[in-house]
């Protein structure tokens, strides 16, 4: 039976009702889903177990922690697991203000309800302050934190700079991997890892290719999904691989000609890997499909593999349009809307987050001197349903671009 967005009220119920109803046919999403949901839960497990595993953000590292043979559990996800009591808990006891961003509170929330458990974090300065705040905050809780510092590369960097900024980098790299394992990298490990990380995103790319010609087959929701596993592979890489590769089979399956790319407005998303889910259901509803993605996990390049392995890391990042001004961003999101013959841009961030809130400015007003019609949204990051507000305008747009 369908379900409407205001039935579906968590995050979970949105993905069992993606599982089990919209997605009946596709073993491949059924497995990723299952992925998914048991991801932290399994991870926890693995460090009780005496496992090495660390909070990351699970975006572009896992080639190196890998090789530390350590499993990356993405702290983003804790939003999609957290609870109002989290939120709570990080403005009654650590005083973090109602109106900070709510991405930081209902993580350190969830940090603090899940102290005991895997005590290591990996941050990175880079992010924000905020969140440099809430590392420094839960250090009391008895949590070990290690922040990369990072240097962002400015639009107008000479070579000679961004060279200087790729060998201090390589220097952070190196030190994470001494505070997991007590070493040196193993850069012959590393070189295997990033080469399985490439061909992961090749597969990536395949699916989304397939996608314009069938953007029904795989909704929004699913997409998202595969898009950030590809930063941590949920903690278990072969099985991950073996979700893409049945991804791959099922579209490449389907008959070449399809009327669902003629049906469907095609769309780019672009900022947060956003946590309402029912604003990706809204999309689908109003007869839209999100084909482009540009978020802070990138899939449409691939990690040199004839550098040393650090230094292939190093420039992935570096070179990534999360790493630098907003003028890399714009070309990574004309380069899908391009490729997808998108109608229309969806930016989305966090009710709270000042430094999305200048960059999506910055982007509206260049897409839209291109003539590209953009919606901005911000959603809240702990569990709960998207605002009547906030799907109304989602519809509005969808529809308009029809």
């Amino acid at each position: 039976m369908l379900a409407t967005t205001k039935e579906l009220q968590s995050q979970l119920e949105h993905v069992k009702y993606s599982r089990d109803v919209v997605h009946s046919y596709s073993n491949g999403v059924k497995k990723l889903f299952d992925l998914a949901v048991s991801y932290v839960f399994d991870a926890e497990k693995a460090n009780k177990e005496g496992k090495s595993v660390v909070w990351s953000w699970g975006i572009w590292e896992a080639p190196f922690l890998y090789a530390c043979d350590t499993i990356p559990v993405s702290f983003t996800e804790l939003g999609r697991l957290g609870s109002h009591e989290a939120m709570s808990i990080a403005e009654d006891y650590y005083q973090i203000p109602r109106e900070a961003c709510s991405m930081v509170k209902s993580t350190l929330g969830e940090w603090h309800l899940r102290k005991g458990g895997i005590n290591r974090i990996l941050g990175s300065c880079a992010a924000c302050e905020p969140y440099n705040l809430a590392t420094e905050l839960i250090k009391a809780q008895g949590y070990e934190v290690y922040d990369l510092d990072t240097v962002y590369r400015p639009p107008q960097s000479t070579p000679e700079h961004f060279e200087e900024i790729v060998k201090f980098f390589i220097g952070e790299i190196h030190g994470v991997g001494r505070w997991l394992t007590g070493k040196n990298v193993d850069e012959a490990r590393m070189s295997l890892e990033i080469k399985r990380r490439n061909g992961f995103m090749q597969k990536i790319r395949t699916i989304m290719e397939l996608r314009l010609k069938h953007p029904l087959y795989i909704r929004s929701l699913p997409t998202m999904f595969m898009l950030m596993g590809s930063g941590h592979y949920f903690g278990k890489p072969e099985e991950y691989s073996e979700v893409l590769e049945q991804l791959v089979e099922e579209l490449q399956s389907l008959p070449d000609e399809s009327e669902d790319a003629q049906k469907v407005i095609p769309l780019v998303w672009a900022g947060g890997r956003g946590q309402e889910f029912g604003v990706y259901q809204a999309i689908d509803e109003a007869g839209g499909a999100i084909l482009g993605w540009v978020i802070p996990t990138p899939f449409a390049k691939d990690y040199r593999e004839d550098l040393p392995p650090v230094e292939a890391l190093a420039r992935y990042y570096l070179e990534g349009q999360t790493a630098g001004a907003t003028i890399f961003k714009q070309r990574v999101v004309e380069e899908q809307i391009k490729k997808t013959n998108a109608r229309g841009l969806i930016q989305y961030g966090y009710v709270g987050c000042s430094f999305s809130g200048i960059d999506r400015e910055m982007q509206r007003e260049y897409f839209q001197k291109k003539g590209i019609p953009s919606i901005s949204l911000e959603g809240t990051f702990q569990v709960g349903p998207p605002t009547g507000q906030i799907l109304t305008r989602v519809r509005a747009f969808v529809e308009m671009l029809s």
